[in-house]
């Protein structure tokens, strides 16, 4: 079944088909293979805390750990996100490329246009970003992009911190005439 987003804008409805897009399909991969000495490939393995086991690669796919490192039963599991579905619809709103550069990009979907609205195309074509209200209520952050290169959705959550910009204080090194009382290099 293939997920959809659905986007209304000023009461039109867009509609876009997802694909999660992975480093792997936009940049290649590179394998790299281990060999003993002998020129033979070399397996991954665990060993588990006590060393009385090996793991081999795959095994622990469906294994679920506590903190502690402890084996999880898998009813007991929980998601750590508050019901944040990408494919919910919202209302798009004007943005800026500094609101993105605001938050921690965690997915990216490219997104085929099914249906879209001639606003939101209006909207995307002012600055080629919106964001969607809504979210998973958990603090996340969605963004519908538009470029040459097609539609995209990133999924993040804001950073957190401020960036560091021409207004901050001089933090500059002393050129060698003022004197450098908190500096002691006696102990290196």
């Amino acid at each position: 079944m293939e997920r959809t987003l659905e986007v209304t804008c000023e009461g039109t409805a867009s509609s876009f088909a997802i694909r999660k897009l992975c480093r792997a399909t936009l940049y290649g991969t590179r394998r790299r293979v281990p060999v003993d000495g002998e020129g033979r490939e070399c397996k991954a393995a665990a060993l588990t805390r006590d060393g009385r086991f090996l793991l081999p690669a795959g095994s622990t796919a469906t294994l679920y750990l506590d903190d502690q490192g402890d084996a999880v039963e898998r009813g007991e599991v929980r998601s750590a996100r508050r019901g944040g579905n990408a494919a919910s619809g919202s209302e798009p709103q004007a943005a800026e490329a500094t609101d993105l550069l605001d938050c921690v990009v965690r997915q990216v979907y490219a997104l085929v246009p099914v249906a879209v609205s001639g606003r939101l195309d209006e909207l995307l074509a002012a600055t080629g970003i919106c964001q969607l209200a809504g979210g998973d209520g958990g603090g996340e952050a969605r963004f519908l992009l538009k470029n040459a290169a097609g539609y995209f959705l990133l999924v993040g959550e804001p950073a957190g911190f401020s960036f560091v910009g021409p207004d901050q204080a001089d933090l500059s090194v002393p050129d060698a005439g003022e004197p450098w009382d908190d500096l002691d290099l006696a102990m290196l």
